[in-house]
């Protein structure tokens, strides 16, 4: 699990990362610390569930294939505790409609991995937004 940066004034939103790769989450927590969040991360389901708990997010990144728990599974268990959460799915698979399927299981949106950064941001973005509005 890494720890999540400090919270300051300039903090736009806590969000947390969810992959089983730690090259993943470490490369979206320095990116999107730098653009004003705090980040932590998880490269276990169960792992991520129990920081949610813990930390209460703003926002869920997470990738939809992982071992043991995966994306679809920890999406449903996050929308059953918190309905109003925004989580974005995260996939490098080739066949888009398991992506789709996590939107009618109520994922916000969902982000194709390798990474486009200007989408990415687009899509927290909104996803923030959406939930302050909420």
């Amino acid at each position: 699990m890494l720890d999540p940066q400090p919270e300051g004034p300039e903090s736009l939103g806590s969000i947390l990362v969810i992959d089983d790769e730690p090259d993943v989450v470490e490369m979206l927590s320095v990116y999107l610390s730098g653009s004003g969040y705090r980040v932590f991360g998880a490269e276990h389901g169960g792992d991520g569930l129990m920081l949610a708990e813990v930390h209460r997010p703003d926002l869920v990144l997470l990738d939809i294939m992982m071992p043991g728990l995966d994306g679809v599974e920890v999406l449903q268990r996050l929308r059953a505790r918190w309905p109003d959460l925004p989580v974005i799915m995260l996939t490098a698979v080739a066949n888009v409609e398991i992506a789709k399927g996590t939107l009618e299981r109520g994922a916000f949106d969902y982000v194709r991995k390798p990474f486009e950064w200007e989408h990415l941001e687009r899509v927290v973005a909104a996803a923030l937004t959406t939930r302050a509005t909420a």
